[in-house]
């Protein structure tokens, strides 16, 4: 992987933009994370440039799935249906985030329950639709399997980070609901449900560099073979 990420990268290939619209993206979450841990005022942008990073990175990911589609019409019916249900899983959650993080952004005087349907509700619903499209990738890449390893191919890595991410997502997104339960772990904690965002967060900025070094593997086997 860093012999991977230390080579040169094409910049003009849409799987190089996307990589790194998730990279920054995940980069602010992170530090929207802390900073909200921390009672910063600035934690509010940082959280609204990331979920623009993350809209522009699915974007440049849904137009890269349709150029493949036009290149390649026979492509396997159901490798394609899958991929697509990934990419706009991941393109709806990202509309979610922005809802999300921009409303908070201009905290606007809006009626409780547009607070909530913009806050909390659109949180997770995004993080929903990000687990929706891991779990797509993770039967695409599978093959049929339903538990697989492959340490050695950075698309998995890619895949499981990413439904890791998605599912730590969720979690922390349960914070803004009030249950006539007692949620395990704390998960109703404010705090708690910071720290899971951080943590997702920085799980996407591993899954991030994954995906950018994909970008070079096969260069890298190259080099690997020629030696």
């Amino acid at each position: 992987m860093a012999k991977a990420l230390m080579l040169p990268k094409k910049w003009n290939r849409l799987e190089v933009q996307s990589s790194m619209a998730f990279l920054l993206g995940s980069i602010l979450f992170v530090t929207g994370s802390i900073t909200q841990l921390q009672n910063q005022w600035i934690f509010k942008t940082l959280f609204m440039l990331g979920s623009v990073l993350f809209l522009t990175g699915s974007l440049t990911q849904l137009w890269q799935t349709f150029r493949a589609w036009r290149r390649q019409k026979k492509y396997i019916l159901i490798s394609l249906s899958l991929a697509l249900v990934g990419v706009i899983g991941a393109k709806a959650g990202t509309l979610f985030f922005n809802a999300d993080s921009i409303s908070d952004w201009l905290n606007l005087n809006l009626a409780t329950r547009t607070r909530k349907l913009l806050g909390p509700d659109a949180y997770m619903a995004g993080s929903f639709m990000f687990l929706i499209s891991g779990i797509a990738h993770y039967a695409e890449i599978g093959h049929g399997r339903l538990v697989f390893v492959e340490k050695n191919h950075l698309g998995w890595w890619v895949c499981f980070s990413f439904l890791v991410g998605s599912a730590l997502y969720c979690l922390s997104a349960l914070h803004g609901y009030d249950t006539a339960i007692n949620l395990p772990f704390g998960l109703s904690s404010e705090k708690n449900s910071i720290l899971l965002c951080l943590i997702a967060s920085a799980i996407f900025i591993f899954m991030s560099l994954c995906s950018l070094a994909e970008c070079s593997e096969n260069e890298t086997n190259d080099l690997g073979c020629n030696q």
